[in-house]
């Protein structure tokens, strides 16, 4: 591929620019640490590209706000994931296209038939995380403007590396605390102390 942009082959990337995971050498050209990153910066390119216009323009300056129906949006659909995986986690032995999968899945009036109705379908095979209004708020700063559906598939694309980064109780296996991911963990960090000031507020 042709391309007359310098930056790509002159900046020696450190990080994965989608979860943050720290490289185990530092290259150039290479911005993703796996295919799901990819992926995910193919389809959110335009508004990870929006992300780094509004940071050059001084947009993080200003007070951000959060919808807290949004937030418990988010939890609300994360419990009705949980409650569907734990009924369907009875069914596992059920092949698929089966006769007896069928009549779990088409029959209206079994159990999780009645439940999965309540789920869209892009949330069926996700499992959506945990997240503080911290977490959820800050993640939502780096990916402004996603609805719910397209931002759960974001959060549950990204590494469990980046996760940790802003989960202050994550330890590695040795005992020690996770240091290997600096920039986004003291980014997380500028994000609380934005909320500590009210330059970050939740409506």
């Amino acid at each position: 591929m042709v391309t007359h942009s310098v930056t790509k082959y002159t900046v020696r990337n450190t990080n994965c620019i989608i979860c943050g995971e720290l490289f185990a050498r530092e290259r150039a050209s290479k911005l993703y640490c796996s295919q799901r990153c990819r992926q995910a910066g193919y389809y959110h390119k335009d508004k990870i590209e929006a992300i780094r216009n509004s940071e050059s323009k001084g947009i993080n300056g200003q007070i951000l706000t959060f919808s807290m129906k949004q937030y418990k949006e988010y939890n609300k659909m994360r419990t009705r994931l949980q409650d569907y995986k734990k009924l369907q986690s009875h069914f596992r032995n059920v092949e698929e296209g089966s006769e007896e999968w069928n009549s779990l899945y088409n029959n209206p009036n079994c159990a999780l038939t009645f439940e999965r109705q309540k789920i869209p379908k892009a949330f069926w095979n996700l499992r959506l995380p945990h997240l503080s209004i911290e977490q959820w708020s800050f993640i939502k700063s780096l990916y402004p403007g996603l609805g719910l559906s397209d931002f759960g598939q974001l959060v549950c694309s990204l590494s469990s590396g980046f996760i940790n980064q802003i989960d202050f109780c994550s330890t590695s296996e040795n005992g020690k605390k996770l240091e290997n991911f600096q920039p986004v963990k003291n980014r997380y960090i500028h994000h609380l102390n934005k909320i500590v000031n009210g330059q970050v507020r939740f409506i």
